[in-house]
């Protein structure tokens, strides 16, 4: 398939939002002890580098341990050195093996969640800082009104640069994506689906109808995709 693209001293508190097909996980993360530890379990996909693979259009293969980083949206890898890098050259790449997961460049990074050849369905992770806390009189968090871009999140930083009364606002997006046979990949909702199927647009208008899908639900989302390959 050729693919084309169309375009303890700390808690956590989540909340979620939806827009179309995308939906934003609102996490709060506490100053203290555990404050840095605690954020960099929301910047990575695993909980620890992992053995992974990433096969390349030309048969090569290279080996490493591997993550995937939602606030730079790459993965990343542990080179001979010990140093955190984040793999380059992708367009080059067929696909990245992690844990059984697989990843691909289209251009962005995407997690293939479940499909064949005939269809896929794919998701993009992300991660920023909304806001910064820092907690006043009485333990009462007072906000920054700072935003950080998410290219300037260095994942290579330590502890300190976290202080203990400082508290972070995470806004956490997932957008899902649809690959159809011809390796088109577009992004997942109601309007796409129907223009990208026209021949099984009633079906699916009646499959939406009758299954109430949400177009940020995953599990709506593979269910959909059952039923367009298997119609």
């Amino acid at each position: 398939m050729k693919r084309k693209y169309i375009v303890s001293a700390c808690f956590i508190f989540f909340c979620f939002t939806t827009f179309a097909q995308t939906s934003t996980q609102r996490i709060y993360i506490k100053g203290g002890n555990d404050a840095w530890d605690n954020f960099m379990k929301e910047i990575f996909l695993y909980p620890s580098f992992t053995p992974g693979i990433v096969e390349y259009k030309n048969g090569q293969r290279f080996k490493s341990n591997m993550n995937y980083n939602k606030a730079l949206g790459t993965i990343q890898f542990i080179d001979e050195k010990g140093d955190t890098l984040s793999v380059n050259n992708e367009e080059s790449i067929a696909f990245i093996n992690i844990a059984g997961n697989k990843f691909i460049y289209a251009p962005m990074c995407l997690q293939i969640i479940e499909g064949d050849e005939k269809l896929a369905l794919l998701k993009q992770e992300t991660v920023r800082i909304a806001d910064k806390h820092k907690t006043g009189g009485y333990g009462i968090p007072n906000a920054s009104g700072t935003i950080e871009s998410i290219d300037r999140i260095d994942t290579r930083l330590n502890y300190n640069q976290i202080e203990i009364n400082e508290s972070l606002l995470i806004h956490k997006v997932t957008t899902f994506y649809i690959e159809d046979e011809k390796g088109e990949i577009f992004v997942a909702s109601r309007k796409n689906v129907l223009n990208n199927f026209p021949k099984k647009q009633e079906a699916i208008k009646s499959y939406i109808k009758a299954n109430n899908v949400d177009f940020s639900n995953e599990e709506h989302l593979i269910g959909l995709n059952h039923f367009i390959s298997s119609n």
